[in-house]
């Protein structure tokens, strides 16, 4: 899919960093995504030790996707107070620290790491939030208590426990191959799901989740698999209504443990724009009217601003072989601002120009594009802005 066929915003440019909340289907290519929970709160399979816990919670989770991106949102938790997220390993006994956020006034507040785990690394265990004194919260799971989902559904990646990493590599593990797998339980109503692609063939894997300390509880056998590796478990309603729970899914099989939930970073990151928007002829916009424009045709217009602060134009169907010239408009109309960004038309009146640096780390800018001819610099040709047909 090319560059500008994934722009889904028509709006004001902000320069900036931001949010974007992990998808659920994320955690299917072999990413980890699951609710936050309190810590107090956890009683499946066991409750876990969480001495001084106090703070709300309204709402939260966490993910880390198959680019490696980090992601964790908290909602109604305790106000203008700064919390440390840790991938910590299921038995407590390594971590890996992610990050910090801050909340608001209202509690609420976020983190995104954009490819903080690099390309091929595999890891185990769980998210814990702390604020500095007592772990509060954790990735877990919870089921409705109406039937309705209301929270996101616990959804870990499977991988080889041999090849896990993250926070530390894992002790007594098999050597089962895994081409890769998923493990889900839904919000809603508590169904278990859980699925592996490429183990060994014609064998059973007894799963089970396992809390930080003591027994595990027992799930059901995924398999026997077929003769491609593969299997798959389907558990209706597994866990009853306001269950809340926080553990470690482990495949088991030969007295040793194949897989384990967690994640795996087996996509290249690709950094997401920061702004994007199509470009209108200057001249047929109509909310509003505008004044100093030129006449120049345009079929189709779009710029793009990437995490490196470089612009994208293209322009189809403009003025052919004529020499366009990008302008920053601030959002106050402050004045215009020459990025001596170029775009050559050819005798079509297309043309693209990309990677053009525009602005340095750090910038936050508001405001849009707007495209004159170089030979013209008081008529607006091309601004940013949509047209609904």
């Amino acid at each position: 899919m090319s560059l500008f066929k994934r722009i889904k915003s028509l709006t004001i440019l902000i320069v900036a960093p931001f949010i974007l909340l992990a998808d659920h289907g994320s955690a299917r290519a072999q990413g980890f995504a699951a609710p936050l929970v309190p810590c107090n709160s956890v009683a499946v399979p066991a409750a876990l030790s969480c001495p001084g816990t106090s703070d709300p919670l309204k709402n939260g989770f966490a993910s880390i996707n198959a680019m490696g991106d980090v992601t964790v949102v908290v909602t109604g938790a305790a106000t203008n107070t700064s919390y440390t997220a840790t991938f910590v390993a299921n038995d407590g006994s390594s971590s890996t620290t992610l990050g910090s956020l801050m909340t608001g006034p209202k509690g609420n507040g976020y983190l995104r790491a954009l490819a903080f785990f690099k390309f091929g690394t595999v890891g185990a265990g769980n998210i814990v939030i702390d604020n500095g004194a007592n772990e509060e919260f954790v990735t877990g799971f919870t089921v409705s208590t109406s039937g309705f989902p209301t929270a996101a559904d616990f959804q870990p990646g499977l991988v080889r426990c041999a090849d896990v990493v993250v926070p530390a590599a894992l002790a007594a593990c098999g050597s089962d191959p895994l081409t890769n797998g998923s493990a889900e339980i839904e919000q809603s109503d508590g169904a278990l799901r859980i699925r592996v692609h490429g183990a060994t063939p014609g064998e059973s894997y007894t799963a089970v989740l396992q809390p930080p300390s003591g027994s595990a509880l027992p799930l059901g056998t995924v398999g026997p698999t077929n003769s491609h590796g593969d299997a798959k478990l389907d558990v209706a309603n597994k866990f009853p209504a306001e269950t809340i729970g926080s553990g470690q899914i482990i495949l088991q099989r030969s007295g040793a443990n194949q897989f384990v939930s967690g994640f795996k970073v087996n996509q290249k990151f690709v950094p997401p724009p920061v702004a994007a928007s199509n470009l209108v002829p200057c001249g047929q916009v109509t909310d509003p009217t505008l004044s100093s424009c030129g006449s120049d045709p345009l079929d189709v217009g779009l710029y793009e601003v990437n995490r490196q602060g470089q612009l994208t134009v293209k322009l189809v169907g403009a003025a052919p072989s004529t020499n366009y010239e990008v302008f920053f408009r601030p959002l106050d109309n402050s004045g215009d601002t020459d990025t001596t960004v170029a775009v050559p038309t050819n005798a079509l009146g297309n043309a693209t120009v990309a990677g053009k640096k525009v602005f340095s780390s750090g910038t936050v800018a508001a405001g849009s594009f707007v495209l004159k001819e170089q030979s013209d610099e008081t008529h607006d040709q091309f601004v940013a802005g949509f047209n609904i047909h």
